[in-house]
């Protein structure tokens, strides 16, 4: 008789350490909630340049099918601020700009698009969806990652973005025989790039903060609210159905 082995992927374990009665409803109770802006521009984008890079769009296409698609892809509201009145012009004009201005992936060999893996660890499968790994023309392996983030706020919150990208380089690893060279974020909104050499130690250290967020996963009983106003109003999955959520601010 088979055991069906567990599977955590980089956002099941994020989902936990952000707020475990929001994971006790996402995965436990199987609630799946409603989306929000962010998420949903982010889909957007990631689904226009995976068009892109399989062929079925051409770089003069991108920009016309985010204007023709961007309403109805994102039908929730995105929040304003003192700071930014609307922010649902601000993130459609990046977009735009980010696509208007992209120029393909000139000079490399693309090996994966989109692609999803299981991979062992322990007991336990680790799931994943790596956006792109490529070859560059100096024969440098790069795993890509496709963010709407407009910085890292600080090395801290890199080094935990940079976990999941670690962990997506088991399953190169295990399917071309070597580690990637380096990690590649894009930040789209911003037109920039973050890369990071890849290191022995940080994978080490990505690997071994999934085996003890499964290992806390596994021994939790006590589902408590971590409730903090912008999350619980904005990007929280259970925002219209939890009474454990903050009142705005």
């Amino acid at each position: 008789m088979s055991t069906k082995k567990e599977r955590y992927s980089f956002s099941r374990l994020t989902t936990f350490l952000t707020c475990r009665h929001g994971y006790a409803l996402r995965y436990l109770e199987h609630h799946k909630g409603v989306g929000n802006a962010f998420s949903s521009f982010g889909t957007l984008v990631h689904s226009i340049l995976e068009r892109y890079s399989c062929g079925e769009l051409g770089l003069w296409d991108l920009a016309d099918i985010y204007e023709q698609e961007f309403s109805a892809a994102i039908p929730e509201p995105f929040p304003n601020t003192k700071f930014c009145p609307d922010m649902r012009k601000l993130y459609f004009d990046q977009g735009l700009e980010f696509l208007q201005n992209f120029c393909g992936h000139p000079n490399t060999k693309l090996l994966e698009i989109e692609t999803e893996f299981d991979i062992d660890i322990d007991d336990w499968v680790f799931n994943g969806v790596i956006d792109l790994v490529l070859i560059e023309d100096n024969d440098k392996l790069i795993v890509e990652d496709y963010k709407s983030k407009s910085s890292f706020k600080s090395k801290a919150e890199q080094k935990e973005y940079a976990r999941q990208l670690y962990l997506y380089a088991e399953f190169v690893k295990q399917k071309y025989g070597r580690y990637p060279d380096a990690l590649r974020f894009v930040l789209f909104r911003k037109q920039k790039s973050v890369v990071i050499p890849f290191k022995h130690n940080d994978l080490e250290e990505a690997i071994n903060w999934a085996r003890e967020t499964v290992a806390t996963i596994r021994g939790c009983f006590d589902y408590n609210p971590s409730p903090e106003p912008f999350f619980c109003n904005t990007l929280c999955n259970h925002r219209d159905t939890c009474e454990h959520k903050c009142e705005p601010e």
